[in-house]
């Protein structure tokens, strides 16, 4: 078997789980364990610490009738001995309960497009299996019903269908660390070009998916952030028309940026406008429509204070994108941008073309 410590920790765990030997009398040391998980023999110190840290992972996180030590966990230390472990026979994953029955399905509903193909598929064979052996049980109990009573509404466009293939080598290179190469069809372009780019995630932006990724840039000490954040670009995965995982590993300083991190310095959204940095929106709006800010505000030091009498003024700090001229043009007919003026201008003329559209 390859080396199952050379995989990431979440696929590590799993595998660890389905290798482990079953019942007492089949019962291994630490050692013996490594000679069948890294049979490579490679990094053999490190990577059996690191064992030992992820049989008490599992074992923490599937409880005392899961993963088993002799002695046992509760007796502490065990200086001096040399401790064996193996899975207790009749545990299994598909053993849930109703509140993990309610967790997996929710996650299997809202996530069929974000997990990787093959841990989805997973995910919906245990729900099934799971379902087979206790869908009574589950049906009647209060989260069995409470399902019934949750509803997306989707959005007003629906979300284009993506190629499998594409999805799924796309996620196996996010998984792996390794560059990509793609071949992308940009909107209203004619011929598809090829781009080699490291990805950093996945993002999601109204039904539509987009992949996160960097181009090359020499690492050093003296490199600035700019540098870095400048090499971002997002792709729609929709006019990904075919991809291919290089064998070279992501570089240190890609994994350093967080999509967190990213999104808080407004450079995912620059395939929306190259505009996106923060602005301080000053917005002359309807006291009736800025009802709904005061439950969902614009951003966290929205302010709104009495205009005139109709009338509230809007002060925010946003980010200056597309988005947020489709959400003012959609309440031009009860506010006005007041500042900043080059966000006003591109309102009037967005609302003139609006209405030569009409009036021609």
């Amino acid at each position: 078997m390859p080396s199952i410590m050379e995989k990431n920790r979440g696929e590590r765990l799993i595998l660890l789980y389905q290798n482990l030997p079953k019942g007492e009398k089949n019962a291994k040391t630490l050692s013996e364990l490594l000679a069948i998980f890294n049979p490579i023999g490679e990094k053999a110190q490190s990577r059996a610490k690191l064992l030992e840290k992820d049989l008490i992972s599992l074992y923490l996180l599937f409880g005392d009738n899961s993963i088993c030590r002799m002695p046992t966990w509760e007796e502490g230390s065990i200086a001096g001995k040399t401790p064996k472990y193996y899975l207790h026979p009749n545990f299994t994953l598909d053993s849930f309960d109703n509140e993990n029955l309610f967790f997996w399905e929710m996650l299997d509903k809202f996530t069929a497009n974000y997990l990787p193909k093959n841990i989805h598929n997973t995910l919906t064979a245990k729900i099934a299996n799971v379902k087979n052996h206790q869908n009574l049980q589950y049906q009647i109990s209060q989260l069995g019903q409470w399902k019934n009573h949750l509803l997306t509404i989707p959005s007003l466009l629906q979300a284009p269908k993506y190629d499998e293939h594409i999805l799924k080598t796309i996620h196996q290179a996010i998984i792996d660390g390794k560059r990509l190469e793609i071949s992308y069809l940009a909107k209203w372009a004619n011929e598809p070009v090829t781009r080699w780019v490291y990805p950093r995630g996945l993002i999601f932006i109204d039904n539509m998916i987009y992949l996160t990724a960097f181009y090359k840039v020499e690492e050093s000490i003296s490199t600035a952030e700019k540098v870095y954040l400048d090499a971002n670009r997002n792709y729609a995965i929709i006019r990904i028309q075919s991809v291919q995982i290089l064998e070279e590993p992501i570089p240190n300083w890609v994994n350093d940026l967080s999509l967190e991190e990213l999104s808080r310095k407004g450079v995912l959204e620059t395939h929306l406008t190259q505009r996106g940095k923060p602005i301080i929106l000053r917005l002359k709006i309807n006291h009736i429509a800025a009802q709904h800010l005061t439950e969902r505000p614009l951003s966290n030091d929205q302010t709104l204070e009495k205009l005139d009498e109709k009338n509230l003024l809007l002060t925010a700090t946003v980010m200056n994108t597309v988005r947020l001229e489709d959400w003012l043009i959609s309440m031009s007919h009860m506010s006005e941008v007041l500042e900043p003026v080059k966000l006003r201008e591109m309102i009037i003329d967005r609302l003139t073309h609006g209405l030569n559209q009409y009036t021609k």
